[in-house]
């Protein structure tokens, strides 16, 4: 479990979130053109304001995940529970995604995003306890939320 790799990995994640979070970010959905994704849903239409303003916001929240990423990844095995945390948001993503095919099915949207969404996560998450254990040259126990605080 190479922490160079594990660097790596994580620069990818990190661009790709912040790329396509200032993409969308500044484009709003108008950007999905550029990625090949279709709207059948006229820029005309009232509704886009809505879906736009949400589409948005959530594309910022995308950036700053990005942005906490690349932090990480100069001294990766010192923020385990900041990137574990990282992680979790990358998971919940693909929950959103696949309670959006639950209920409303997957259309022309890659289902193989949400298989990376609950995949990779873990992955990383795994990989990076490995490293710090490495890197402390000790094990590493893992933080159960129920013993954090006074006591």
């Amino acid at each position: 479990m190479s922490r160079r790799l594990l660097q790596i990995a994580v620069s990818l994640a990190a661009l790709n979130a912040i790329l396509g979070g200032i993409l969308y970010l500044t484009m709003g959905l108008d950007g999905l053109s550029m990625t090949g994704s279709t709207l059948t849903l006229d820029s005309s239409d009232p509704s886009w304001i809505t879906i736009d303003y949400l589409f948005r916001a959530v594309c910022g929240i995308w950036l700053g995940l990005g942005l906490m990423y690349a932090y990480m990844v100069p001294s990766i095995e010192k923020h385990t529970a900041w990137f574990r945390f990282a992680c979790l948001s990358m998971f919940l993503m693909g929950v959103g995604r696949l309670l959006s095919v639950q209920s409303l099915g997957a259309g022309d949207n890659p289902v193989f995003a949400i298989v990376l969404e609950f995949t990779f996560p873990i992955l990383l998450v795994f990989w990076q306890y490995k490293v710090a254990q490495k890197a402390d040259g000790r094990r590493i126990e893992p933080v159960c939320p129920a013993t954090i605080g006074p006591g």
